[in-house]
């Protein structure tokens, strides 16, 4: 009999009986006189053995035999997009001549394939499925992109032909002459083979695996100094960083962006007002309300590059960093040119923080507090300030000696993260495990700080088997009634100085700065799912291993600042600290290529300070497979699945959402489901795991899982004309219950699961669950967890 077998034997034992019991019951008539007593009959035949409902259900997934290369198929969608083109494209010569009120531009150009002229075998126009030609004019005294022509409307024997030779002669009439630009750009792309990416459909959205750009400078276009970082855009949208998937920002020839400015010119006005309608005035955005006369007004601007990436970032788009961090896309001299006082202007302001805010400032109902504040709230709180024009030249005042300068309100760094002097906080305080020491049942921690001031808490938890999982995690409190608090009695496996509870000593010696902690792993009580206690759990061979954790807290000036938690894994049994175990040279997900996209992990979503480290096994001290989902429905807590979910758009408390029908909250949910993954697409795996690692997980490594009950949504909607009506029938997925699946119907089926919960697809979602339980393990968890920690037992006492 395995550990947990007799928990859930018992119950089915009583199950079926109490059935009997009432089935004979249901089938007697009236009982009438006692009868004599008869002869004492025979002895019956022994029965058989009760039904052990949890090896019922615990059976291995067989993923791996029809989906074993899933994640590579997934990368291998994705990979032509970056891949290098087959196709070479050179614009070889320019001339204009006055024609027809205007200027006849001539464009010759050699294209070539595979290192060789192209010339194309079915005739002219070349039969690539998009060749696209840029014209910008620069005007170096100002800095500006002033005028944009437009490009070729289209390959045609009327506009174009070809030599014969690779070499190709394009002609449009132009409204004026680009080779009299005293600075400007010739740049376009040749794009070919669309790729098939289903989540890249969006409008003026273009994945292809042959893309390849070329430019014409023109006067002295190499003056342009950009004010932003190409590396800033890579850091989320990856390398090379190519806008609506087809355009590059990096063209060989001319500076960084300039085939951005083929449409980003002052001389065009902006084309995405709805951008501040939806932060200015979110109800009147919600219910489609057009704009009115003085809104057309107040968010008329230029379609500038700093405009369209600011109002995208701050307003509409989900950005996972805070706004203040300038520095993510202005690097080093250019933080300082953009912080300069000439560019404090309404412009600059207005590209990142509405107006108005209406119902939308702190406090009110459609405030959202990772958006810049509107400027109506900085100007009114505190000091009255409403004086303010947002048509009024700010440096009039600002910089002018009479206001504060703009580095007074920016440093250009999110002041969490990063001192003014531009040194991260996490490199100016760290912490450090000095020592790990097992005696008995007793582990203690030896930990430092760079600073005595430092608040840090120290977590202990424990690995189950030889996963990569943990069986008894920090954050699970036990079974006693010990350590009261709002959310239950028992203690968890977390202490921080001045903390009282019985699993913890701290040492005289300890003092702050170097801490001495010591943890009785025996005083954990057994909470009613685990059949014993730790030291039983660690000789029976199911607890093997300790991930210790040291996460720091500080606060500079009365603000948080986020720091680094440090960790290490403790063999129990050899008393040693184990180097990369699943980190490391073994990790499966790079933390670097998280920090790339959120500046510092957890540092906009948690609001300690210390909740990442190098790797992310700080994340799976909460983050376990045994609780289900808390804000996520349908996904287990494990940081799978919950980042797979997360990265999908699948939104966080549906149920929270439609309490009742808002169109404001209906909108909303409506655009951040229809977000995707800043590549484009989420089957770029490789965007946050290492290379080779994103395939089925192997079982033996990693443990089955629960996950959260669907949500119990009171209102619904649905989209008609663009606007967020109450549905009354409802919502199709119904209730789902707590389920208890493996490892890749947990991880893989996390974003799979989130495009049907995003649909609302209730029969696709039950023939996944149905495919599940035929190829894996599906069974409904009871409020015990037994029928969770029974499966878990089960299936990997196998790999013992």
């Amino acid at each position: 009999m395995n550990r947990f077998d007799g928990l859930k034997r018992g119950a089915w034992s009583v199950l079926v009986m109490s059935a009997l019991a009432f089935a004979l019951v249901g089938c007697e008539g009236d009982t009438g006189p006692a009868g004599p007593t008869g002869a004492t009959g025979a002895d019956g035949a022994d029965g058989q053995d009760g039904v052990d409902t949890t090896a019922q259900q615990a059976q291995l997934e067989s993923c791996a035999t029809c989906h074993g290369g899933a994640g590579d198929g997934h990368q291998s969608i994705y990979d032509p997009h970056t891949s290098p083109s087959d196709f070479g494209l050179t614009f070889d010569a320019i001339s204009s001549v006055a024609a027809g009120g205007g200027f006849d531009f001539t464009l010759d150009f050699t294209i070539t394939k595979d290192g060789i002229p192209y010339i194309d075998p079915v005739g002219f126009p070349p039969s690539v499925e998009s060749l696209s030609i840029y014209i910008a004019e620069y005007d170096s005294t100002t800095g500006d992109f002033v005028q944009q022509l437009g490009g070729f409307p289209g390959l045609s024997a009327s506009n174009a032909a070809s030599n014969g030779d690779g070499t190709y002669t394009l002609t449009q009439n132009l409204a004026a002459d680009p080779t009299a630009f005293a600075g400007g750009a010739i740049v376009g792309r040749l794009a070919d083979g669309k790729l098939d990416i289903a989540d890249a459909t969006a409008p003026r959205m273009s994945m292809y695996e042959n893309l390849v750009s070329a430019s014409f400078p023109i006067g002295d276009i190499a003056t342009y100094q950009p004010a932003a970082d190409v590396s800033g855009c890579v850091a989320c949208h990856n390398a090379p960083y190519r806008k609506h998937g087809n355009l590059e920002a990096v063209v060989a020839g001319v500076p960084d962006f300039v085939q951005c400015m083929g449409c980003h010119s002052v001389d065009s006005a902006g084309g995405h007002p709805e951008w501040q309608h939806e932060a200015d005035n979110p109800l009147a955005w919600a219910n489609g309300d057009p704009l009115t006369a003085e809104e057309q007004t107040l968010f008329a601007y230029q379609r500038t590059l700093m405009n369209d990436t600011h109002m995208s970032h701050s307003m509409h788009l989900p950005y996972p960093q805070s706004m203040q961090n300038c520095d993510t896309c202005h690097k080093g001299a250019q933080l300082a040119q953009v912080l300069d006082d000439t560019n404090f202007t309404a412009e600059t302001c207005q590209s990142c923080h509405p107006v108005r805010g209406i119902n939308a400032q702190p406090g009110e109902i459609y405030n959202q507090s990772h958006r810049a504040p509107a400027l109506d709230y900085l100007w009114t709180r505190g000091a009255d300030l409403s004086f303010h024009d947002i048509t009024s030249t700010c440096t009039g005042c600002h910089g002018a000696g009479v206001a504060s300068s703009f580095t007074a309100y920016h440093t250009g760094y999110d002041v969490n993260i990063t001192a003014d002097t531009g040194q991260r906080y996490a490199d100016l305080y760290t912490v450090s495990i000095d020592q790990v020491t097992l005696a008995g049942n007793l582990l203690t921690v030896n930990y430092s700080s760079t600073d005595p001031a430092v608040v840090p808490e120290l977590l202990v938890s424990l690995y189950g088997w030889d996963s990569k999982h943990f069986i008894i995690a920090s954050h699970t409190r036990d079974g006693s009634d010990l350590c009261p608090s709002s959310r239950g009695d028992g203690c968890r496996m977390e202490w921080e100085p001045g903390d009282t509870s019985p699993l913890f000593t701290e040492d005289a010696a300890s003092v702050p700065g170097n801490w001495m902690v010591t943890l009785d792993l025996a005083a954990y009580v057994p909470t009613t799912f685990l059949p014993d206690d730790i030291p039983t759990l660690i000789a029976d061979g199911v607890i093997k291993k300790a991930e210790v954790t040291v996460t720091p807290e500080f606060a500079v000036g009365g603000v948080d600042v986020v720091l680094s938690a440090v960790n290490e894994t403790f063999d129990l049994g050899t008393s040693l600290i184990v180097d990369d175990y699943f980190k490391g040279a073994n990790a499966s997900v790079s933390t670097d290529k998280c920090n790339a996209c959120h500046d510092a992990l957890a540092s906009s979503f948690h609001s300690e300070s210390g909740r990442s480290g190098d790797g992310i096994e700080v994340c799976k001290n909460c983050h376990v497979t045994t609780s289900p989902g808390s804000h996520v429905e349908m996904a287990s807590r494990s940081i799978d699945s919950y980042v797979h979910a997360i990265h999908s758009f699948q939104d966080f408390d549906v149920d929270d959402t439609f309490e009742a029908f808002d169109p404001v909250f209906a909108k909303r949910y409506d655009a951040h489901i229809h977000h995707r993954f800043p590549h484009f697409t989420i089957t770029n795996c490789e965007g946050c795991h290492v290379e080779g690692t994103f395939n089925v997980p192997d079982q033996s490594q990693s443990m089955p899982g629960v996950q959260s009950t669907s949500s119990t949504v009171l209102t619904w909607y649905e989209i008609v004309g663009g606007v967020p009506v109450e549905d009354p029938s409802g919502r199709n997925i119904g209730t789902v219950p707590e389920l208890v699946t493996g490892p890749a119907s947990r991880a893989c089926g996390a974003c799979h699961r989130s495009e049907w919960i995003k649909d609302d697809v209730a029969g696709d979602l039950a023939a996944f669950n149905a495919h599940t339980d035929s190829f894996g393990t599906l069974a409904e968890n009871d409020a015990e967890d037994t029928v969770l920690y029974g499966i878990i037992d089960e299936i990997m006492s196998l790999f013992e």
